[in-house]
């Protein structure tokens, strides 16, 4: 089939969190959809994304190393006769960049985070990799973003949007079963009220700001679920220790299926100091639950100014507080946020927004290289 227009997808095998959720939904969507590029998702070792990429059929392959990556990637882009290799995460970008060079191929990225703070809570990561990072990017033909701010970050002429997505699944039960079903799980009160936060745990998510919010909250029956895991875990549990709120502090590790979490909280917060277009958000508003989120540009956008959930100054622990008290008071106004979250936001983060996003970037990568004198893998043929 060397007259099709091949895409190598180049990801982290253990990869998660909401770039996980975003490589899943693609790969799913992707299967039965009419589109004018053939995909081939490849990806460095094996983890819990490659083993549900390989139970859906869409991992074609995985290679190991970081030299013998490059190495090996770019015989795959040969083998294939790749047009496209599109790479995921920093690390993937940076092995990308070279194997793409080396084949010949057009290298693109999907960039999810904030450059600067990929490597927060490593010093000598931080100090280092960042930079690394951008100039490898500089050398991208064009680069996607799953929020506009990003693009502001970045040393690349042509920026791409693509929005985040995700299939979501009917509730298992109702909210209000599912709220005593956690309580009785953690040993609560039957009258205790339940807000979460979905997200890994890293300094960036700012999961310190929500602790020392639920202390302020001490004339409220109110306990906090963290469902994710990470390297911050040791340093939020001491955090909640030192705010005198552990026993209200509830550290549910990773959680496979994540409806009932949902169901179970009127409030999701978000304190981070930067998102994408945090995926988080957007199941939390489809399973009922108000969100509630930092006022940063990725937040911002998916809220819709504070019109579709509550906005706070980022690391302003009395402003947290505040709202999650209101909203946990206030049924209308909880309410009101979840319809128009529904109502307004939800569409705009689908499946099948993502599929066309991605072709219609490829196209003007592809248009682009080729007036800039890019020539096609050997023995291909454009076929439009």
């Amino acid at each position: 089939m060397a007259s099709e227009r091949t895409v190598i997808v180049f990801f982290a095998g253990n990869e998660v969190g909401g770039a996980a959720t975003h490589l899943a939904t693609w790969a799913k969507a992707l299967k039965g959809a009419r589109v004018d590029y053939r995909y081939r998702f490849v990806s460095l070792g094996n983890g819990p994304l490659a083993d549900e990429l390989r139970q859906t059929g869409m991992l074609h392959g995985a290679v190991a190393g970081t030299v013998g990556a490059i190495r090996d990637l770019a015989r795959v882009l040969r083998r294939e006769r790749a047009w496209i290799l599109h790479s995921h995460g920093p690390r993937m970008n940076m092995l990308a960049s070279f194997a793409a060079s080396s084949a010949e191929a057009i290298w693109t990225a999907t960039i999810h985070s904030h450059p600067r703070y990929d490597f927060e809570g490593h010093p000598l990561k931080a100090a280092l990799f960042p930079s690394l990072h951008l100039w490898r990017l500089s050398r991208a033909r064009g680069l996607f973003v799953v929020q506009p701010a990003l693009g502001d970050a970045l040393p690349c002429r042509t920026i791409l949007e693509v929005p985040n997505a995700f299939f979501p699944r009917p509730p298992r039960v109702s909210r209000d079963v599912c709220a005593a079903e956690w309580r009785s799980r953690l040993g609560l009160n039957p009258e205790s009220r339940l807000i979460g936060i979905a997200a890994r745990l890293d300094p960036v998510k700012q999961i310190d700001v929500a602790i020392a919010a639920l202390a302020l909250l001490s004339d409220l029956d109110v306990h906090l679920l963290v469902a994710g895991d990470g390297r911050d875990r040791i340093r939020l549990e001491a955090a909640a220790e030192d705010c005198g709120v552990r026993h209200r502090v509830h550290f549910l590790g990773h959680l496979q299926d994540v409806r009932d979490f949902y169901c179970a909280i009127d409030v999701h917060v978000l304190p981070s100091k930067s998102e994408g277009a945090p995926t988080s958000m957007l199941e939390a508003g489809y399973y009922g639950a108000a969100n509630i989120g930092s006022d940063v540009p990725g937040i911002r956008r998916m809220l819709l100014d504070g019109e579709a959930g509550a906005l706070v100054p980022s690391g302003d622990v009395q402003a947290l507080a505040h709202a999650v008290r209101r909203l946990l008071t206030d049924t209308k106004a909880r309410d009101a946020y979840v319809e128009r979250f529904q109502r307004l936001v939800l569409p705009r983060y689908t499946p099948e927004r993502m599929v066309v996003a991605y072709e219609r970037g490829y196209t003007v990568l592809e248009e682009d290289a080729v007036r800039s004198g890019w020539r096609l893998p050997a023995n291909s043929e454009q076929t439009r």
